[in-house]
């Protein structure tokens, strides 16, 4: 092979590579996996609301509880007092009834209050468990995702380790000035950076050499680098 075929060489690793490259950061495999993580966070989201809105409930709850077991106690008490032997006064034993009607209807209260807690926590219940269900199906998916992404990746990145390799191959048998020259135009016009004469133009330029110009480069000996005096491009005789 000779140098100009290398210099090609070299620019047809630096397009695949690009592409590869290019290519590589716009995986639909990443996109799903990034679906799938928005997904999950979501439902993690919810699943938040949801526990702190099952936590005031049953906070609630629990004091309400709380109240009607000191209600009961109390009740105990009032009963042992009202029907106890040492009970001998009608006013007592009225005020101690009226007592207890005040605390079973406050105690009523409180039960039917619990009660329609108890109601409010099932679909809250009944979410969390959809929820964890749910998560769990993600969690899958997440993880099949990512493995497809890895796997993706690992073949896209076998891809480029080979074509780094066939670069350095083309780039050590090349003069440092023909690689300098290379890569000063490259950033301009990438995979045309290096290209052939036809005979009488230059292959990537849109406007036709001057025909001095192009019996200049006819004159040069096959292999020579040129440079288009109208787009200025790196042209090999």
């Amino acid at each position: 092979m000779t140098a100009m075929e290398d210099l090609f060489a070299l620019q047809d690793e630096d397009v695949l590579m690009g592409q590869l490259k290019y290519r590589r950061a716009r995986l639909p495999e990443a996109d799903a996996v990034r679906a799938a993580e928005s997904a999950r966070a979501e439902m993690s989201a919810e699943e938040g609301e949801r526990q702190i809105e099952r936590l005031d409930h049953a906070r609630r709850q629990n004091r309400l509880e709380g109240e009607v077991a000191a209600i009961e106690v109390r009740l105990a008490e009032l009963d042992q007092r009202l029907y106890g032997s040492a009970m001998t006064s009608p006013k007592e034993a009225t005020v101690l009834q009226n007592e207890i009607g005040s605390l079973r209807r406050r105690q009523d209260d409180l039960e039917g209050q619990i009660l329609e807690i108890m109601e409010t926590l099932e679909p809250i219940d009944a979410r969390l468990e959809e929820l964890a269900a749910a998560a769990s199906d993600a969690d899958i998916g997440i993880a099949a995702a990512q493995k497809s992404l890895a796997e993706t990746e690992a073949v896209i990145d076998g891809e480029l380790a080979g074509s780094a390799t066939r670069r350095e191959v083309a780039v050590e048998s090349l003069p440092d000035d023909v690689i300098a020259r290379y890569e000063r135009n490259l950033p301009s016009f990438g995979s045309s950076t290096v290209v052939r004469f036809s005979g009488t133009d230059c292959n990537g330029c849109p406007y036709s050499m001057p025909a001095m110009e192009a019996d200049r480069v006819k004159g040069l000996a096959v292999g020579t680098l040129a440079e288009c005096s109208e787009c200025g491009r790196l042209v090999v005789r």
